[in-house]
């Protein structure tokens, strides 16, 4: 079977830890069983990118940092972006995987699922599998992190979101699977147990010297029981701790060294190694107790190996490498009853259990381990090389992955978009799939209005009716071109009606539309090529999506501004902050009048924002293209600039509207609020809220696009007509002569 494995952790730049592990003995599988593989991994030290060979394995590292995405979205979103475009170019050049896997962590695979949920090639035929080995922001929550705080809040949503849009995900164990479904989904996910691959290295690590020479032995001041974790809260190292002290305090002797880097604990936000340091000096200055560091994962292996017990007290935990490697190597293991472990462990058999939020049951366990004798210990040690041999070893745990996702391609339907959250709507399918009409609300822009619909005019797809209602312009020139374009036009018509507003305006548009679906654009923005083709085939195929946006482009009379990326609207994130392009959407048009239409009570701001808030609590559900196929012009005069001072107002009244709608999210908001201050001071969910302004940034580089030759023709034609400069002064003085008419005759 061909695989492609996404992780942000590779050996042998990074060595221990579970997913570095996890990573290693992937490697190993795959080369015992002769399967191509490769493997994708971020290294910012490299200057393009490295393969490294093993084999039948390929190890692929790439430098993120030098894509645009890091110019428009946090670190972790960029970081999934990047790895999105590297899988489309191994596609591309030739490899193409059974299956591509990707750990959990940080939503590494949200841009590949999303667009291949987007239909874009060459990810539509992909067939994913997402592993966990335990979501970031779920151990962040387990340590007592505050995790609404931007961006690790929509880390949790690109976490959630690559469980529900996967083809198949595993867990290493029925804790995890059970953890997963009880406290960080929020929606039902099939997901089968198959352990973790491991098997005991052939050439031991432990260091060790030659017989000849000056050569010492390395020296290691070794402890009777270890911990070998980071000293953090979930990890359990207070609760053990707990434990020890008692055991200590009845006159006990073993000592207990805690290996690991230190972390800020959450009662007092201070070290945690110096507040349990202070705690239990007394067993500190009698040599019982040591805070060792962190050491070199040699150093580790090698002490372990002359422990009486590793101890792993965590809170939880999924499936602990440390743990395997230490029964697999004949060491003896005290471990926690809360996590994966104890599916591994038979208490008194092949180790030993015992309950974490008890000192007692701590105590219990090293003073069994104390009195066990040397026949004892290894009958114990004996039993955990066998159930790691029976459990983990690589022909068992391939055979099973196999089997599973031989079922999972046999069970593949994918008829449903993957939203995270919220209720969600099914659509009768379109009369017309292909059929689509451009509502477009128009006073006073007529000059731009001819941009907007030579835009359309270059679409993709094909036969688009265009409806333009003109909300009462005064402006002469206007109602011309107005006049000009319903003449010239078969496909396009003009409704005339009295000044009530842009809200209103567009409603009236969607109404007279005769198509099942319908696009909202301003007057004074345009469209790229693909957006309206892509939109549909996305419309066509999930039943349960209601609306299609893109991400957006800002720009004015001097050319692009910035790539704004929007976001699968979901809840409640959409009802504090915007993440979709709104103002102009692709949208079922039975939908759009059920629960959709623009509100005028809010004044010509944050109507269409509104619009979306009510189809989205109404289950009318909308997917974001990831790319920038739409846009936006940013005026001088522009209503937003204008009224910016509006937005609390017509904030308020939004909230108020939906209320019984909203009241089961106001706990979740609340806390977002709190944490990241006033949804006025940023927009885009993947930065921190202090670098995340809602402002119009200084004019940047035009980001490159996808498309292929003739996006990006159309996207130097915009740029150059819109330049300040001498073809722009010809086209504008033409068009005030009329011969911008002429020209736009002979163009159709």
């Amino acid at each position: 079977m061909k695989t492609l494995l996404l992780t942000f952790e590779c050996p042998p730049d990074v060595t221990g830890g579970g997913l570095c592990t996890y990573v290693q003995e992937y490697i190993n599988a795959k080369i015992e069983r002769r399967e191509p593989t490769v493997i994708l991994t971020a290294d910012f030290n490299v200057h393009d990118e490295v393969c490294t060979y093993f084999g039948c394995v390929k190890v692929i590292r790439f430098n993120p940092s030098t894509g645009e995405s890091f110019k428009h979205m946090g670190h972790w979103a960029a970081m999934s972006y990047e790895f999105s475009n590297q899988v489309k170019k191994i596609i591309t050049d030739g490899f193409k995987p059974d299956w591509l896997e990707v750990c959990d962590g940080f939503g590494l695979g949200y841009f590949t699922l999303q667009r291949k949920l987007c239909l874009e090639a060459p990810f539509t035929d992909l067939k994913v599998l997402v592993t966990a080995h335990t979501p970031v922001t779920m151990i962040d929550e387990w340590d007592k992190k505050n995790i609404y705080e931007l961006p690790t809040y929509f880390t949790k949503y690109m976490e959630q979101f690559c469980f529900q849009a996967a083809d198949k995900v595993i867990s290493p164990s029925a804790f995890l699977k059970k953890k997963l479904l009880t406290e960080f989904l929020e929606k039902d996910v099939p997901i089968d147990v198959v352990p973790n691959p491991y098997e005991t290295p052939s050439a031991s690590l432990v260091p060790k010297t030659e017989a000849s020479g000056n050569t010492q032995v390395q020296v290691y001041d070794i402890p009777d029981y270890a911990i070998a974790s980071r000293v953090c809260y979930w990890k359990g190292i207070e609760h053990a701790l707990a434990g020890f002290d008692l055991y200590w305090a009845n006159g006990g002797q073993s000592s207990l060294y805690v290996y690991g880097s230190d972390t800020h604990y959450f009662k007092n936000n201070k070290s945690l190694t110096e507040t349990l340091s202070t705690k239990y000096s007394k067993w500190i200055e009698k040599g019982l107790l040591k805070f060792a560091g962190l050491k070199e994962h040699s150093e580790i292996l090698f002490i372990k190996k002359h422990l009486k017990a590793l101890f792993h007290p965590s809170l939880f935990e999924n499936y602990p490498y440390s743990v395997i490697e230490h029964m697999a190597e004949g060491g003896l293991v005290a471990a926690s009853l809360s996590g994966g472990q104890a599916e591994l462990i038979r208490h008194g058999e092949n180790g030993f259990l015992f309950d974490p939020h008890s000192p007692k049951s701590i105590q219990d366990a090293i003073l069994t381990i104390d009195a066990l004798d040397e026949m004892q210990s290894r009958s114990i040690t004996d039993n955990a090389i066998q159930t790691i041999k029976d459990t983990c070893s690589y022909a068992t745990v391939m055979t099973q992955k196999e089997q599973v996702l031989a079922t999972a391609e046999q069970n593949a339907s994918g008829a449903a978009f993957p939203f995270t959250s919220g209720k969600e709507l099914t659509h009768a399918d379109a009369k017309d799939g292909s059929a689509l009409t451009v509502v477009i609300p128009h006073y006073n822009l007529g000059a731009l209005l001819i941009e907007a619909i030579e835009s359309i005019k270059f679409s993709s797809l094909q036969d688009i009716k265009i409806l333009v209602v003109d909300d009462g312009s005064t402006d002469k020139e206007s109602v011309i071109i107005l006049k000009t374009l319903e003449a010239r036009y078969t496909n396009l018509k003009v409704i005339y009606k009295k000044n009530s507003g842009v809200a209103e305006t567009r409603n009236i548009g969607v109404q007279h539309a005769t198509t099942d679906y319908i696009a909202l654009l301003d007057a004074d923005d345009v469209v790229c090529v693909p957006y309206y083709e892509a939109a549909l085939k996305i419309l066509n195929r999930y039943s349960n999506v209601g609306f299609v946006g893109a991400w957006n482009e800002d720009f004015n009379q001097h050319g692009r501004l910035r790539l704004w990326p929007t976001f699968n609207p979901e809840v409640p994130l959409q009802m504090i902050m915007n993440t979709t392009n709104c103002q102009g959407l692709v949208v079922r048009r039975d939908a759009y009048l059920a629960h959709g239409q623009h509100d005028p009570n809010l004044g010509m701001f944050l109507d269409d924002w509104e619009s979306t808030i009510s189809m989205v609590l109404n289950g009318v559900r909308g997917v974001m293209i990831p790319h920038p196929l739409f846009k936006y012009r940013i005026r001088e005069d522009s209503i937003f600039r204008d009224k910016f001072r509006m937005f609390t107002i017509n904030y308020n009244y939004i909230i108020d509207k939906h209320q019984a709608q909203l009241s089961g999210c106001y706990g979740e908001m609340i806390k977002f609020l709190n944490a990241n201050g006033p949804n006025t001071q940023y927009h885009n969910p993947t930065i921190p809220s202090a670098n995340n302004t809602h402002h119009t940034p200084a004019s940047a580089p035009a980001p490159q696009h996808e498309g292929g030759r003739l996006v990006q023709l159309v996207h130097k034609y915009y740029d150059s007509v819109n330049q300040p400069g001498p073809i722009r002064n010809i086209r504008m003085g033409l068009r005030k002569l009329g011969a911008g008419q002429l020209a736009a005759h002979f163009r159709k």
